[in-house]
């Protein structure tokens, strides 16, 4: 009788144990699915593995990990920036304008062929220009950090031109994640932008996490340690503002009620340039670009955005003599009454028709500039 109840234990043990194999099976599928097809709850965590804390530029990509959070493999050398496989030129290629371009992720862009740096030199190949990018773009980057990073590469680079993309999401970053980190020298100049204590502290967790390759293990890690924790740590506080919010507003209000942080943001646009002429490049070589949201062009979900963002780079740009560019107008005419169609759905961004469309207007007007 005993020998019958061992039995049946060991059986109850067996089934069971088959049974949880099956649902870690089952869970590891379907947390697989949902990851490829959502993801609903991200476990891979691109957005953060594809960078690492700096001190100098608060973040930086990670030259072992040249993969976007959309799965497009992108590639940065020690300095930060893109690397092209390839690039159309013209057929003979005879003084190329080397050209640095900073910006965010509008500027980093996607694959190689889906960037704005390579797009302008697709375009300016139909003319039988040659140009030698440079691609400092990176996601949620801006002037406050625009400029340690120009004090870095332009003297390393030497370019002819330098081209600076700034919309709404600089003046929020700015001065609601970056101003607190700024490091000064004894003259009160930036030399840096320090990374947040969280995002070092939860870096270390992020490649715990993803060391593991079963998705069951790192939805355990996560139920049972401490990003969560951290993730909050660094995550800005929206209570501040919200990052559109003097976007929204009639002009009037907006800088009356952001007029500390408008001068903060124009004070960072100012050290930039004067960055860049300290390293000889003449002001009529520096351009800066605007590229509009979906909000400045279509009234669908809401009263037009304002413009007093660009308004407050111009002003910067025009006390110093350097040129800027507003493609708003262009781009309203070439979208139509269906704007909508160049950007991606609940995106802030272009899509690649957008991204094409704006890279020509922008093209255009600097051939002008060259």
């Amino acid at each position: 009788m005993a020998k019958r109840i061992d039995v049946q234990a060991a059986f109850a043990v067996y089934m069971a144990a088959i049974f949880v194999c099956l649902f870690l099976a089952a869970a590891e599928l379907i947390l697989r699915a949902q990851q490829l097809y959502g993801p609903i709850y991200n476990l891979d965590f691109e957005a953060y593995a594809i960078t690492q804390p700096s001190d100098i530029l608060n973040h930086v990509p990670d030259a072992n990990n040249n993969l976007s959070p959309y799965g497009i493999h992108k590639r940065y050398n020690s300095l930060g920036m893109r690397e092209y496989s390839s690039l159309k030129q013209p057929d003979i290629c005879e003084n190329p304008r080397k050209i640095l371009f900073f910006g965010d992720s509008f500027m980093d862009g996607y694959d190689d062929a889906h960037t704005i740096p390579s797009l302008l030199t697709e375009y300016f190949a139909k003319d039988g220009v040659c140009m030698d990018p440079y691609n400092a773009g990176m996601s949620s980057y801006s002037p406050a950090i625009f400029v340690p990073q120009a004090r870095l590469l332009v003297p390393k680079i030497m370019p002819e031109y330098v081209v600076v993309d700034i919309d709404e999401t600089d003046f929020f970053d700015d001065n609601f994640r970056y101003k607190d980190l700024i490091s000064r020298d004894e003259n009160g100049n930036n030399v840096g932008v320090r990374a947040s204590p969280g995002a070092k502290q939860m870096m270390p967790e992020i490649n715990s996490i993803r060391s593991s390759s079963l998705f069951v293990v790192r939805l355990f890690k996560v139920a049972t340690g401490t990003y969560a924790k951290l993730l909050n740590s660094v995550k800005t506080d929206q209570t501040v503002s919200p990052i559109f919010e003097l976007s929204r507003l009639s002009p009037e209000l907006a800088r009356e009620k952001f007029r500390n942080e408008l001068a903060f943001f124009q004070r960072n646009i100012a050290e930039l340039i004067s960055v860049f002429r300290e390293n000889n490049i003449p002001s009529e070589r520096i351009v800066f670009i605007r590229h509009p949201h979906l909000q400045h062009i279509s009234n669908e979900e809401g009263p037009l955005w304002n413009d007093v963002i660009y308004e407050a780079v111009r002003e910067v740009a025009t006390k110093n003599g350097v040129r800027i560019y507003d493609s708003k107008a262009d781009l309203r005419s070439v979208f139509g009454d269906h704007p909508e169609k160049y950007y991606f759905k609940k995106d802030m961004h272009f899509n690649f028709e957008g991204m094409k469309a704006y890279s020509a207007a922008v093209g255009k007007f600097l051939l002008g500039v060259l």
